[in-house]
């Protein structure tokens, strides 16, 4: 009888020393930074994200994400551009029958602010004369440009949707490959963007 009290006891006290480990490990703080490719419009381009977050549960959990397009283009039309997203996301992760693979899913939107540069070329003062080789009012040097190339920015409705699969590597740190579709609701034209590629991910 003693003997199973201590036993009841012991199991009760390991138990409640449990419940803080498992509770610091379903909620807290996250950091992440991630690089991928980004398909939909043009060429292949590239992007980086970094962002910060807290699970309130494992099921349960908010991002807050700055995505950048340092260099892309649309059509033959442009030169190229660059963007950046300002994106909260919601986040829900899946149970998994091993604790060093974490799937998970995410959604959500914000803003973003795409500059386009179009593909116009430059006219100089030598152009123009020969255009108008009998016309002598035009007292421009030779090499000098004439205009420049035009442009435009126009900030965005963005809305994102994903996953990937976070693989425990050491500790608290985990990598593994994500796939994001961004749409962005633009004045001009509407952009579809995909972007894969892999995240770092770190919990505190």
């Amino acid at each position: 009888m003693i003997r199973g009290v201590r036993l009841m006891l012991m199991v009760v006290l390991l138990s409640a020393a449990a419940m803080p480990v498992a509770a610091q490990e379903d909620h807290g703080a996250r950091i992440s930074g991630s690089f991928s490719g980004v398909l939909g419009e043009g060429d292949a381009n590239i992007g980086f994200g970094g962002a910060v977050g807290y699970r309130f549960s494992p099921h349960a959990g908010i991002d807050f994400e700055v995505v950048g397009l340092p260099d892309f283009s649309i059509n033959d039309f442009e030169r190229g551009g660059r963007g950046v997203a300002f994106l909260s996301q919601f986040v829900s992760e899946f149970p998994s029958p091993v604790h060093w693979l974490t799937p998970y899913v995410l959604g959500g939107g914000g803003v973003a602010n795409v500059t386009r540069q179009l593909n116009f070329p430059l006219y100089t003062g030598g152009d123009i004369r020969r255009l108008f080789p009998s016309d002598r009012r035009f007292p421009v040097d030779p090499l000098d440009p004439i205009g420049r190339t035009p442009g435009r920015a126009e900030t965005s409705l963005a809305l994102t949707v994903g996953g990937g699969v976070d693989f425990n590597i050491w500790g608290k740190l985990a990598v593994g490959p994500n796939i994001t579709y961004m749409k962005l609701l633009g004045t001009f034209e509407d952009l579809d963007l995909t972007r894969i590629g892999a995240r770092a991910a770190y919990r505190f």
